[in-house]
């Protein structure tokens, strides 16, 4: 992510937290830029995180929620989350709690996708998203659907933090073939069985031939992302 190495090649980093990790993805692109830095990454599901301690032997993980860091005042240099906010309980608590366990001038990285000004092929990814996040909310799991990328901003400026920079990050286009259509319409159809015995099941049914049909015609390609440096400015 040149942009992000461009912004932090005169910072020096030497700690950072990465909240809600999962599987350790964005550990991977910060890695890029921060060769130097001490990574630590806290997730609440214990699974996602022994996932990521395969791939990042070098990270500490730990198992804790954003909204509840155990670590003391003005730990870490930076703090990061990635695709994480739109599963938050309370998004502005987990920002005051980030800003708590960086450094006065410390800062925080968001990257998140958003809902708004995407071509067909994103739409796509997005109405699987929201399917998905649907069934977990019927599950009783917290999964909102994506924010607005004003509505990112404007979160991320609620909390107090002082947005330095945002851009926008794309991933490519996908033309699947047909086996790989058919592989994302039984994935679909297997998250579905989860809630067989709600009353949204038949609307819930009712959607995956839409998406399987618009996966054919518009491909596929990831919402795009922002990516927010805030910075961290305390009293």
């Amino acid at each position: 992510m040149e942009q992000l190495k461009q912004f932090f090649e005169d910072k020096s980093i030497q700690t950072l937290l990465d909240v809600g990790t999962g599987s350790g993805d964005f550990i991977t692109v910060l890695k890029e830029t921060f060769d130097k830095t001490k990574f630590t990454g806290i997730d609440p599901d214990k699974s996602s995180l022994e996932e990521a301690a395969k791939v990042h032997p070098d990270v500490e993980f730990m198992n804790m929620t954003g909204e509840k860091l155990e670590f003391a005042d003005s730990t870490f240099d930076a703090a990061s989350i990635s695709m994480a906010m739109h599963h938050l309980p309370d998004v502005q608590l987990t920002f005051k709690e980030m800003q708590r366990v960086v450094k006065p001038d410390g800062w925080i990285i968001v990257n998140e996708l958003f809902s708004d000004n995407l071509n067909p092929a994103q739409e796509v990814h997005k109405q699987m998203h929201h399917f998905r996040s649907t069934i977990d909310r019927l599950n009783g799991v917290c999964h909102n659907e994506t924010f607005t990328r004003a509505e990112i901003t404007e979160k991320i400026e609620k909390a107090g933090l002082k947005i330095y920079t945002a851009f926008n990050n794309d991933k490519a286009l996908v033309s699947p073939t047909a086996e790989e259509i058919a592989e994302r319409k039984d994935k679909l159809t297997e998250m579905l069985e989860q809630v067989k015995d709600k009353p949204e099941y038949d609307q819930l049914k009712n959607q995956i031939p839409a998406i399987e049909a618009a996966l054919k015609q518009h491909g596929f390609q990831m919402a795009t992302r922002v990516v927010v440096i805030a910075k961290v400015e305390k009293d």
